[in-house]
């Protein structure tokens, strides 16, 4: 005979939910706010009071002028764990008919996490007396304690009663939480960022009919309206980025080059759905300017937060005061070598994404609100927010470049003016001799303005090339990356035998009968140690970074990186070697770029190659009007046409799972600009697999 098991929940649950979910109390105070939105209120107030100090006068009201709650909803709703009537009504009653985001049902634990008592007073509009309902969480806390441990948690008994109406609702109806008996004290310092982070919990762009106007309390101040403060006027750019709703297509940022200005294209729909954007970037002046203005009110400039019908998903009440302490969840700042590339960071943008239940259901809100859960769709839409942020960088890059331009000309001409007065001046003496003694201490001043300006215009060009020369290191150390990974393998590779021949040189030498394989491990050990010191070369080559130029020759830079440093990566994967280049091209330029733009294709092509049967990597190369051109091609995996027109975008890779990073086809995209030249991706030497990739490179003074 089948039998059934029953499902039992014991009263540790709401600690679970209360205190486990609902992850920090600015959380717990939106969750709590976010109910009243749901409830149709139009005016929330929160008041804080003695709570600087814990006593027992210290308590929390949340109070609000919404439908109110019955005795039913209060029993087969409020009291039900995980039970939410907004999941059959997606929208509230008319005239608001605002869409329901409290769907979870654990929002109403949120008052376990601020305090261990809780009286809830509720009214409907045409209710004669008023609701009261009392939930001690403390005797919820004792329960778990005992050692009845088959309790459910609904057996938990809460008392309730109905009280004459005391005006308590200025309207006639509405729902009040009373918390006490808080966990923590609260500092001005606290309930700044809880005023900051719930101006926060509508969208700007969400003109709300009727209105959701919060009041906030605290420390006996009289009640203060909780508003964003305008921003736009302190932005160095804003810029809106509107998908076509109607006709299905998805608006996406671009910056004209040529035009300097902002435009938005159309283009199919993401897998996430359609969503419209709206950033607004702060330089360093803007940035001044804000910290200035906001410094009393604990307002930052915190990157992007994502809205979904209007109201706030995430990052959910982010409110560290450090900003390297917020949580990343969109990954702006978690991108390596930042700074080396030019993206903008959290610190310098602030972006309001607008998503919606309809367009885009498969963004979904984890339990704990402070993210989404991990999909392909959340995926995508981080990846295009990243997208959309670089499009703004460029407008960055391209005003830092001139702002930078405008410093280096005043510069000279700074310079080339106080030569003119210096010269015009000791003319002046020359032909009155007279004014000598009056003007000598102004020509001195005015040859020790020269050199200052000539010391400065001089310290500028120094400190450029200084900046250049770290930012080719940032690029270099990154192209070694992958090569590092395979150079511990390799040495060790190296070392395994060294190590069994110098074990036996240790126990057998001297002895006449091992003569012979005395000299055959004695000459195998040079052989790995000069090995091993061809690596450790390459490694030590890339301390030395510079952006001065050289003559090389291609087919030998080939030569020793395929032959040389990757040697012994090559005989490990057993990866066949063809260098096709029968020219001994010498190329005028900076050699190392090159190193790097070829180190990042080796590095890709060994990935590529790992399910390989017979692994090839081929080097071609042509000169064709004053370019030369290499052809770099492998026979593996080949690259998924998905990606194939984004592959030489930041962080763009299709082998992920062997480690890629996607930075080797940006770098090597990068460093070929750097020497004016170009890589694109032709069809394979290998068809239908592999990849094959063109190099194309100015030749300066060509010698064949």
């Amino acid at each position: 005979m089948n039998e059934k098991l029953k499902w039992k929940f014991d009263s540790s649950t709401f600690k679970l939910l209360g205190r486990g979910l609902i992850t920090d109390r600015i959380t717990a105070m939106y969750e709590l706010v976010k109910n009243c939105y749901d409830a149709n209120a139009i005016v929330v107030d929160i008041d804080f009071y003695e709570v600087q100090i814990r006593n027992t006068k210290s308590k929390i009201i949340v109070r609000d002028n919404g439908q109110g709650m019955s005795l039913i909803d209060i029993k087969d709703k409020w009291l039900v764990v995980g039970t939410s009537n907004k999941r059959k009504n997606e929208f509230s009653p008319a005239p608001f008919k605002r869409r329901y985001i409290g769907e979870k049902g654990v929002g109403r634990f949120a008052t376990d996490k601020l305090g261990k008592h809780l009286i809830i007073r509720t009214k409907q509009k045409n209710d004669s007396q008023i609701l009261e309902v009392t939930i001690n969480w403390e005797e919820y806390e004792k329960q778990t304690s005992t050692e009845i441990q088959s309790s459910l948690f609904t057996d938990l008994e809460n008392e309730y009663r109905f009280i004459a109406d005391d005006g308590t609702f200025s309207e006639g109806h509405g729902t009040e939480l009373c918390i006490t008996a808080l966990h923590e004290a609260w500092d001005k310092e606290m309930i700044l960022r809880l005023e900051n982070q719930l101006t926060r919990i509508i969208s700007p762009t969400n003109a709300l009919n009727p209105p959701f106007l919060m009041y906030l309390t605290a420390f006996e101040h009289e009640r203060k309206k909780i508003i964003a403060e305008p921003i736009e006027e302190l932005a160095t750019v804003h810029v809106k980025i509107a998908s076509d709703y109607e006709n299905g297509r998805q608006g996406v940022l671009s910056f004209n080059n040529t035009l300097q200005n902002f435009e938005t294209v159309y283009i199919e729909p993401k897998i996430f759905g359609l969503i419209n954007l709206e950033f607004y970037y702060f330089n360093a002046e803007a940035q001044t300017k804000f910290k200035a203005k906001y410094k009393h009110t604990q307002n930052f400039i915190e990157g992007v937060k994502i809205y979904r019908d209007g109201v706030i998903c995430t990052p959910f009440a982010e409110y560290e005061r450090t900003l390297d302490n917020r949580r990343d969840i969109l990954g702006i700042d978690k991108r390596r070598h930042q700074e080396a590339f030019d993206k903008l960071s959290t610190r310098e943008v602030i972006g309001i994404v607008e998503i919606t239940k309809n367009e885009n259901p498969d963004i979904i809100d984890a339990t704990n609100r402070q993210d989404f859960i991990d999909n392909e769709a959340y995926r995508t839409l981080k990846d295009f927010i990243i997208n959309q942020l670089d499009e703004l960088a460029k407008y960055k890059l391209v005003r830092r470049d001139e702002k930078k331009q405008i410093v280096q000309n005043n510069l000279k001409k700074a310079s080339s003016n106080i030569k003119e007065v210096e010269k015009e001046l000791k003319r002046i003496v020359k032909d009155n001799p007279k004014l000598k003694d009056i003007l000598t201490n102004v020509v001195e001043k005015s040859e020790q303005t020269t050199l200052l300006v000539a010391s400065g215009v001089k310290q500028q060009k120094e400190v450029e090339k200084e900046f250049l020369r770290k930012e080719n290191l940032y690029l270099s150390l990154m192209s070694l990356q992958d090569f590092a990974s395979g150079l511990a393998h390799g040495i060790r590779f190296i070392l395994t035998p060294v190590k069994h021949a110098s074990e036996f040189f240790l126990h057998e030498y001297p002895n006449e009968k091992y003569q012979v394989l005395f000299k055959k491990y004695a000459s195998m050990m040079f052989g790995q140690t000069e090995k091993a010191s061809t690596l450790i070369d390459f490694m030590l080559s890339y301390s030395q970074t510079v952006i001065e130029e050289s003559t090389f020759s291609i087919k030998e830079l080939l030569e020793d990186l395929m032959k040389g440093a990757y040697s012994i990566v090559f005989q490990q994967e057993d990866i066949n070697i063809d260098i096709a280049i029968m020219q001994n091209i010498e190329f005028v330029g900076n050699r190392k770029f090159i190193e790097d733009v070829l180190s990042n294709l080796i590095s890709n092509a060994i990935k590529a190659l790992k399910e390989t049967q017979h692994k090839i990597i081929k080097c071609e190369s042509y000169i064709e009007q004053d370019y030369i051109h290499i052809l770099f091609s492998d026979n593996g995996t080949g690259i998924d046409d998905k990606i194939k027109n984004d592959i030489f975008e930041i962080f763009k890779t299709s082998t992920a799972e062997q480690g890629g990073t996607g930075l080797g086809l940006f770098i090597a995209k990068t460093r070929m600009g750097a020497l004016g030249g170009t890589i694109v991706l032709i069809d394979s030497i290998f068809a239908p697999i592999g990849t094959t990739l063109k190099l194309s490179i100015p030749l300066k003074n060509p010698s064949i």
